[in-house]
């Protein structure tokens, strides 16, 4: 299979804002357990990747933070890798 950049970009797009949803909705929405679970899955199924293709979704997060427009998501996504358990410390 030959690596689409674009795919990965999407993809990683779309983890963010669904784990943005679980950070952001209240108890309205969705229970705070759940959502926590469901944070914590996504940050499992993330740890699962090699270092490599780890160290390419940090790079390709400071790139997608780079480009928000909106101050509370691209805090969000900076800190993305951190909270996920891809890097050790937020100046990763």
């Amino acid at each position: 299979m030959s690596e689409s950049p674009q795919l990965v970009t999407q993809l990683l797009k779309a983890v963010v804002a669904y784990t943005w949803f679980f950070e952001t909705c209240d108890e309205s929405e969705l229970d705070d357990d759940t959502a926590m679970q469901q944070m914590e899955y996504a940050g499992y199924l993330l740890n699962q990747l090699s270092d490599v293709d780890k160290r390419r979704l940090v790079d390709d997060l400071a790139a997608l933070a780079a480009n928000e427009t909106a101050p509370a998501y691209r805090e969000f996504v900076t800190t993305f890798a951190f909270a996920m358990g891809l890097v050790e410390t937020e100046d990763d």
